[in-house]
Formats: structure tokens, sequence, C-alpha cells
């Protein structure tokens, strides 16, 4: 049985944010489309100690005390919906209460598994791994970027012919978690975050589409 351990959420959109002044601890009035759904805003990547939805188009959010002094360079505002979309964000963390998934989210799932997985740490199955995790944490400079960018892409692509692998043998699997396809896009490396970043667009064999962002 297939239970989740990647949390989903969309990134809502957001029109402005501004500092609230005056206010102690610092705090933020952020503006958007619509945040009926939120439930939970990120600053800096940092989660809000406490946050209010003052209307359908404001929240007001604390600043986390690790980011008092910081400059708010990234505010993300995660919605309960998911939807695959470029706004979706994915967390690798068991839910309070685990469940078993089907369809889109377990097609993904099993895609973002392999992926991270390196080969040989399965002990049932020694070359199973797209093996991404070995290009996080060596010196990075000008020079092997290029490289950075092509181990991604081998990855990318013996992850799929893995699954599909895997996948022949399990008939009984429906279409819409069979992986068709894993197409990767903008694949580059980000010298302000040192980053390696990545869009991959998943289909599967009855035609829905995923985006998984990557950013390692």
């Amino acid at each position: 049985m297939d239970i989740s351990f990647v949390q989903y959420n969309d990134v809502l959109p957001l029109n402005d944010v501004e500092e609230v002044p005056g206010l102690e601890p610092r705090t933020l009035r952020i503006h958007g489309l619509d945040f009926d759904s939120a439930i939970d805003v990120l600053i800096n990547d940092e989660s809000t100690p406490s946050f209010v939805i003052a209307d359908r188009r404001t929240i007001i959010a604390q600043v986390p005390d690790g980011q008092k002094y910081s400059t708010v360079r990234d505010i993300s505002v995660l919605s309960s919906n998911f939807t695959a979309t470029v706004r979706s964000k994915l967390e690798f963390k068991f839910g309070k209460d685990p469940k078993k998934i089907t369809g889109l989210r377990a097609m993904m799932q099993m895609f973002l598994k392999v992926l991270f997985t390196t080969p040989g740490f399965d002990a049932f199955a020694k070359q199973l791994g797209g093996g991404t995790l070995t290009l996080i944490g060596g010196s990075i400079d000008v020079h092997n970027n290029p490289s950075l960018v092509a181990g991604l892409a081998i990855a990318i692509s013996r992850t799929v012919d893995q699954i599909r692998a895997l996948q022949a043998r399990q008939p009984k699997i429906p279409d819409d978690e069979r992986l068709l396809s894993a197409e990767p896009h903008g694949i580059h490396y980000d010298p302000a975050t040192t980053a390696l970043v990545a869009r991959v667009e998943l289909v599967s064999q009855s035609g829905v589409r995923a985006i998984a962002n990557l950013e390692l």
C-alpha cells in the first residue's frame, strides 16, 4: 500500500507586501487574490509563528524570530489545495493522519522517491535509483555547473526508465498512476541561492499532467 509521505500544497499568488509600522513583534501585511484556503505563511522559507486572515485578500503575518532583523527576500502563502501546477510546493513529511494515495499524487510520489534514491541504497533492488542526491554537497564553481545540469537531466531520464520497467511488471496499476514521460524544463544553476533548479513535467498514461518543482 502506498502511504503518503509527500505533502502537497499550492503556493497562492501575491500582489504586494508591506511591513506594519510600529508593531512588535515585526509583522507583515500581505495582499493577494484569495487567501480563504491559506494554511501557512513562509517568510524566507521559515514558517510564521502566527498569521490571521484579515479578509479574503489580506493576511497579517508575524515575522519569525529568526528573521526579525533580516531582509525579507521571499514570501509564500501555502494553500490546502493541490493542483500540481508551477505554484505547487512539495515537502517530504508524514502528515498527522497518513493515508493511502492514488492517481496523480501516487505517480508523482513514485517519481520523486526513485529520483532521490541512491543506487545501492535499496537492499532488494540494488540498481534502483536516479541518484540525484549524489549531486548535492560537493564543491560548486563556474566550471562544474554544466556537469551538474547534465547530471540532473541524466538522473531524470534514468528514473523514467526504471519506473516504466517496474510498472510494466504491474498490470493492475491504473493509467492515471502509470508514468508515460517526465520532461525537464529550465534546468539551471542559480548562483544567488547556490541551488540546482528545475521544473519537471510528468505525464501519465491517461494524459494527466503534473509539474514537480525541484531545488537542490
